[in-house]
Order: structure tokens, then C-alpha cells, then sequence
């Protein structure tokens, strides 16, 4: 699997020197896990570790367990709250696109 251009990016600039560590720590865990190689999981994860190599490893570990806690932390908002959660991003989109058009 080769990622798409905007994910490359933003690995590259989120994990700086770390970004090789990073892309091999997702390849790692897509050659394991099969629906994990979805473009949506993985903006989703990278979203999430926010250019931390050990946040990383958490979200991808949340990840094999149940990939919809991944979505809802990264694509919602009011989670924590006693609000009903609202969709603010959508990461089936490239990551300059996805706070456009989000539809619930």
C-alpha cells in the first residue's frame, strides 16, 4: 500500500524527523490488520497523534480494537459533553479538505 499524497505530507510535516518511524509504525500495523488500511483510518490516526510517535502508537492500538472510537475522537466534537455529538470533519476527504461540506 502506498499512502496518498496528502497523507505523505502530513506525516512528513506533523513528525518532522520522526516521519520514517511513523510511516513504518502505520505500514507495520496495516500489514497486520487488514481494516486499518482504509484512507479514513489512517488521516484519522495521524489526525489524532497530533506529531507524537507515542500518541501514534496509542491510536493505532485504539484502533485494532474498535476503529469507530477513532472516527468519532477525530471527526466530532461534544463527545465529553452531554451535547449529541456533531461531525466537523470528514477524513474520506484530504486532510486540506475535510472541515469543507461535512455532512452528518
Amino acid at each position: 500500500m502506498t499512502f496518498k499524497d496528502d497523507i505523505v505530507k502530513r506525516i512528513n510535516i506533523d513528525f518532522g524527523e520522526s516521519a520514517d518511524e511513523a510511516t513504518k509504525m502505520l505500514f507495520d500495523a496495516i500489514s497486520k490488520i487488514d481494516y486499518l488500511k482504509t484512507d479514513r483510518v489512517i488521516r484519522c490516526i495521524i489526525y489524532l497523534a497530533n506529531g507524537n510517535l507515542t500518541d501514534l502508537n496509542k491510536y493505532i492500538e485504539s484502533a485494532t480494537v474498535d476503529i469507530r472510537d477513532i472516527m468519532l475522537w477525530a471527526e466530532y466534537t461534544g463527545i465529553a459533553e452531554t451535547k449529541i455529538p456533531k461531525r466537523i470533519r470528514d477524513f474520506n476527504k484530504t486532510f486540506d479538505k475535510c472541515s469543507m461540506n461535512v455532512k452528518e
